[in-house]
């Protein structure tokens, strides 16, 4: 099974990158900590499309693909938090322990979610 890691990184990154745009649009309307509940039902949906977008080429391996891209983008979510100065244990302390695991569980589990998908219909 051959690993196609251009595709998990590039969507790791749009997955970031709408996540944040996500972010950016809700903050307009309604503060931060009216949506942090919602976070977790969100990532899962917003991973989902992206993995099934990884998965489209592979031969196999979907779910690995999956896999990838949500914890990838979760690297580059905790690497952006620590790029901006904050620690993690700050946005921790944000959403509550139990949100903030559950919601970068689910990233990984949406992408993992969309990937499966995508190689059930292939088969």
């Amino acid at each position: 099974m051959k690993v196609h890691w251009g595709r998990v990184v590039v969507a790791a990154i749009l997955f970031e990158a709408a996540l944040f745009a996500i972010t950016i649009v809700l903050t307009l309307f309604m503060d931060i900590q009216a949506f942090l509940p919602f976070v977790p039902a969100v990532v899962f949906v917003v991973g989902f499309p992206f993995g099934m977008w990884v998965a489209r080429k592979p031969a196999s391996g979907f779910v690995l693909h999956g896999v990838l891209v949500g914890v990838v983008a979760t690297i580059i979510y905790f690497g952006l938090v620590v790029g901006q100065g904050i620690s993690v244990t700050e946005v921790m302390n944000m959403y509550g322990p139990i949100p903030f695991f559950l919601a970068n569980a689910l990233k990984i589990l949406g992408c993992v979610a969309g990937a499966y998908v995508a190689g059930r219909r292939r088969a």
